[in-house]
C-alpha cells in the first residue's frame, strides 16, 4: 500500500502553491474519476488537496447573456440550472446525456473537462501507454481501436478524443477557460482562450487547467 498524504485547501492560493511546490501532488473535486486511476495505479500522486471547500461551486449570469460556471460548480446543478436550460439547453442536454444521476451528483465541472482520456489501454497498467508513461509505445495502434480518433492522432497516441461532456455542445458556441494554473488552457476547434466578451459566452473558472 502506498502512503498518500491529504490535504484541505482554504483558498485558492494556498491549493495552487500547495500543489506547484509538489509536481506529484494532485488536486481533487468530485473524484469520480481520480479515485478510479488510484484503484488501479494509473496515477500515483504523491498527495491529494481537495479542493470542494473553495468558492467554485457558482453558476453566473452575465450581462452580455452569457454565464460563468464554477469548477466546482457539479454537474447535475449545471444541467438543471434554469439560466443554462433556457440560454444554453445543448450544454444541459449533454450533461445529462453525459453521466449516471449518481455520477453527475458527484462530478465537477472543471473534472469533467479536465479528465483523462477513456483509452482501455490507458487504464491497463500492463499495457504500454504514452500518456500514462511517455516512450513506453502505444497498444492502441495494433490493438483494439475502433472507437479511438481518426483525426489528430499520431503515431505517440490515437487516444486524442477529449472525454468530457461538453467538448461536442462546446464547437457550436464561444467557450473558455479562466484562471488556469498554467496560464489560459483553450478547448478545441472554436473555442476562444482570450476570454473576450462575446455573446452568450460560457466560461469555466478552474484552478485545475494545466
Amino acid at each position: 500500500m502506498r502512503p498518500i498524504s491529504y490535504a484541505r485547501a482554504t483558498d485558492v492560493a494556498s491549493a495552487i502553491t500547495t500543489v506547484s511546490a509538489d509536481p506529484e501532488r494532485a488536486f481533487l473535486a468530485g473524484g469520480t474519476t481520480e479515485i478510479d486511476l488510484l484503484r488501479l495505479n494509473v496515477v500515483q500522486p504523491s498527495g491529494l488537496v481537495d479542493i470542494n471547500p473553495l468558492p467554485l461551486k457558482q453558476i453566473q449570469e452575465l450581462a452580455d447573456g452569457g454565464l460563468r460556471i464554477g469548477a466546482l460548480a457539479r454537474m447535475s446543478d449545471v444541467a438543471e440550472a434554469p439560466a443554462v436550460v433556457e440560454r444554453f439547453p445543448m450544454i444541459a442536454q449533454a450533461l445529462v446525456l453525459g453521466a449516471s444521476p449518481q455520477l453527475r451528483h458527484m462530478a465537477s465541472m472543471g473534472g469533467n473537462l479536465m479528465q483523462r482520456v477513456r483509452c482501455s489501454y490507458f487504464r491497463d497498467t500492463l499495457s504500454p501507454c504514452n500518456k500514462r508513461e511517455p516512450g513506453s509505445g502505444c497498444a492502441a495502434l495494433e490493438g483494439i481501436n475502433r472507437g479511438h480518433a481518426i483525426l489528430g492522432t499520431s503515431e505517440q497516441c490515437i487516444a486524442t478524443i477529449p472525454p468530457t461532456s461538453l467538448s461536442p455542445s462546446s464547437l457550436s458556441m464561444p467557450s473558455c477557460i479562466l484562471k488556469g494554473r498554467k496560464g489560459s488552457v483553450p478547448l478545441p476547434s472554436t473555442i476562444s482562450s482570450s476570454c473576450q466578451a462575446t455573446p452568450r459566452t460560457v466560461s469555466i473558472r478552474s484552478i485545475t487547467a494545466s
